[in-house]
């Protein structure tokens, strides 16, 4: 499963139906495209052409619909790059994955601001290849994990090498919080953020794992019950 990858419809090289017949050669059940969304960092999708990145997932969906499970997703940069103000509903999309909350390193506004716009949006939502420990390892644990429970917002595990320090993956850094966050509804997802590498379309085997390790079977379950379509 791979619930993060970038087709053309944003910054990435290959066409949705390319990585669709892809990871079908890679027997992958399950993948979300989740395209940057209005955002100046990098090419994205404009609003005006949103129904029509839906209408093309909706298709492929269907189309290969015997082979495997396709989802439509999407990437928000949480800062400045992002008119938050613009942001629609989101009714026709999967889930929401917001990169960079609470990093001062990029800019990120913090959590508190995502709450807010939580109120209006209520599509799954995930944090996307956050640096925890980093972001929020020096405050109150089992306060983070009240608030992301309160507000229904998941942590996604990201596989990616962009997305490391020491050699590890992000979620490998911080054991503790994972380790409480068991007991907790939070859901889970797993992804390798790719963009231009097909090889990356079936490289979420740790993140699996690391599920497993950390007895998060049903955080993982809850997040497939939540996009389910």
């Amino acid at each position: 499963m791979n619930f993060h990858i970038h087709s053309t419809w944003s910054d990435g090289t290959y066409t949705p139906e390319v990585i669709v017949k892809e990871a079908i050669k890679r027997k992958v059940d399950k993948i979300a495209i989740t395209d940057h969304y209005l955002t100046k960092k990098t090419a994205s999708l404009p609003p005006k052409y949103l129904k029509m990145y839906v209408a093309d997932l909706l298709t492929l969906r269907k189309k290969y619909s015997k082979d495997i499970d396709i989802y439509i997703g999407l990437e928000i940069d949480f800062s400045p790059r992002t008119e938050l103000d613009s942001l629609p509903n989101f009714e026709d999309i999967d889930f929401l994955l917001f990169e960079y909350v609470q990093d001062e390193l990029w800019d990120g506004y913090p959590l508190w601001r995502l709450l807010e716009l939580r109120k209006r949006i209520d599509r799954p939502i995930l944090l996307a290849h956050n640096d925890l420990s980093r972001n929020f390892g020096s405050g109150d644990l089992n306060a983070l994990l009240r608030v992301l429970e309160a507000d229904n917002i998941g942590i996604e595990l990201n596989t990616n090498l962009n997305y490391t320090k020491l050699g590890l993956p992000y979620y490998r850094t911080f054991d503790e919080f994972f380790k409480n966050m068991a007991s907790r509804d939070i859901p889970v997802s797993v992804g390798s953020d790719m963009h231009d590498s097909l090889e990356l379309i079936a490289d979420t085997g740790d993140a699996l794992s690391f599920i497993q390790e950390m007895h998060l079977e049903n955080n993982f379950k809850l997040f497939l019950k939540e996009v389910e379509f």
